[in-house]
């Protein structure tokens, strides 16, 4: 695999990021995420927005966020240096967060977040601030790329530390607290989410979701607020894949800062041979297992072997035949490479504007496209950038299934919002519910399956159709009700 290559135009790698399931291998691998607790009935708050999943833009102030959330990293606690203690400490964090809210050892929990509150001084100010720019797109170059993945994941560290504050609000019943701490969350989520590489999309869909569970620990306290307008005025889609999206294809410009050269029209050959060498060196220096071997005979070699069907599928690609012919053997070659990547990203970026069912239809024809266009050239470049496609794929499908969490989690709070108009009664059917839209299922665009029974009810998300369960596709809560 191409590994280090995949990593920059968003591939494997990156994908650990917010793990993907997979079919499982044995029976003994749950098929379903399934989700047990209590909750109560609980009306809409007065004022309908007195809690918030995201600082309203009337209390934030001047500044760049960025700036801050370096600093909440760089002020936190040192980490224990000793082996034995580091290993310790980990240890501990872990079997924190297996407790649930009842259990947490909140008097050693509270000693422990002591050293981080200059940290979180600077998380909180980052929260409030008016933008957030991270100031990458620019920047990245073949020769730093890999320095960007630690960046990201020192905003999961930051996270970690920040779940137990809302866990502690909870065992306190300071639900004031816990929603400011999850709205600090989820703002960290989406300004990591909303940077200019699909990388970092990834790692604020994956901050987002922790906070998205610890919201669902919030609603499982007794006589805790109900949240559903506080999840319905969230943005949709919950983080705006745009930014990175867009921010990939500058990338891709800074790694290959000649490709435009190239777009323009016919070249000299002698400029032909020298930015397809160069094309082929960036390839190499970013660590691929396939070696293109750039310089002298072995380009010659190269564009000889490609040059002919690479007319060929300029023409195809839109190419005026006439242009194409004019061409350099080596600029038709780099350049079917570059016009497919063009191509192939559009075609895939028009797809993150699509309804759930709509995109991924979509997105499997965008594949085939590409497969084929791999398989019918041979040509190991145009194979590297088609290699990217199905992660940018799992890139999408991550993002649906954080709105589709949102949308389940405002489903439940409508249930509660219906029982606490009705006297502590379930509805029924989810169309019983008249106090607020019930949203349905983003990936069937159908109602969630619901049921009743005696004082308990059931919300699931059923895998797409055609679709094997699993337990990023496939959800079920069961849901207790139990009066105030």
């Amino acid at each position: 695999m191409l590994r280090t290559l995949l990593l920059v135009l968003l591939t494997g790698t990156v994908v650990f990021a917010q793990p993907q399931p997979k079919d499982p291998p044995t029976k003994d691998v749950p098929t379903a995420d399934v989700r047990k607790f209590t909750a109560t009935p609980a009306a809409t708050p007065t004022p309908a927005l007195k809690y918030e999943l995201l600082p309203r833009l009337r209390d934030r102030t001047p500044g760049n966020a960025a700036l801050d959330y370096h600093r909440a990293y760089l002020l936190r606690p040192s980490w224990p240096r000793d082996p034995k203690e580091s290993t310790k400490l980990n240890e501990t964090l872990i079997a924190w967060e297996e407790l649930t809210v009842e259990k947490l050892p909140v008097a050693e929990v509270k000693k422990h977040l002591l050293g981080y509150s200059q940290s979180f001084r600077a998380l909180d100010a980052a929260a409030k601030s008016d933008h957030c720019d991270w100031e990458l797109a620019s920047k990245i170059s073949v020769k730093n790329i890999d320095l960007l993945l630690t960046e990201v994941q020192t905003f999961r560290e930051l996270a970690r530390s920040q779940k137990f504050r809302v866990r502690v609000a909870l065992a306190e019943n300071d639900f004031a607290s816990a929603v400011q701490h999850i709205q600090t969350g989820i703002r960290l989520g989406k300004d990591v989410g909303e940077g200019a590489t699909l990388i970092q999309s990834l790692v604020g869909i994956a901050i987002t979701s922790i906070f998205l569970n610890e919201l669902e620990q919030l609603i499982q306290r007794p006589n805790s607020p109900n949240m559903y307008w506080a999840l319905a005025t969230l943005p949709r889609p919950v983080l705006d894949p745009r930014s990175a999206l867009e921010g990939e294809g500058r990338i891709f410009d800074n790694l290959f800062p000649n490709a435009k050269q190239l777009e323009k029209g016919p070249v000299t050959v002698e400029r032909a041979n020298l930015l397809l060498e160069e094309m082929l060196t960036a390839f190499n220096s970013m660590g691929s297992e396939i070696n293109f071997a750039p310089g002298g005979l072995a380009v010659a070699t190269y564009v000889a072997l490609h040059a002919a069907g690479a007319r060929k599928h300029l023409v195809e690609l839109g190419w005026p035949a006439a242009t194409v012919e004019k061409m350099p053997p080596a600029q038709a070659v780099a350049l079917r490479a570059i016009t497919a990547y063009r191509i192939m990203t559009d075609d895939q970026t028009k797809c993150f504007s699509l309804p759930f069912p709509e995109a991924r239809a979509e997105l499997a024809k965008v594949r085939e496209r590409g497969d084929k266009l791999r398989k019918d050239s041979g040509d190991a470049i145009v194979t590297a950038f088609a290699l990217t496609m199905p992660a940018v794929e799992k890139v999408h499908e991550a993002h649906a299934r954080t709105n589709r969490r949102v949308a389940a989690l405002r489903a439940i709070e409508a249930v509660r919002l219906h029982a606490a108009a009705n006297d502590g009664k379930l509805p029924k059917s989810l169309a019983d519910i008249k106090v607020v839209p019930v949203p349905d299922d983003p990936y069937t665009l159908k109602p969630f399956e619901y049921a009743v029974k005696d004082n308990a009810f059931t919300l699931a998300g059923l895998p797409p159709t055609r679709d094997k369960p699993h337990v990023g596709n496939n959800f079920r809560y069961e849901i207790g009700l139990k009066a105030k």
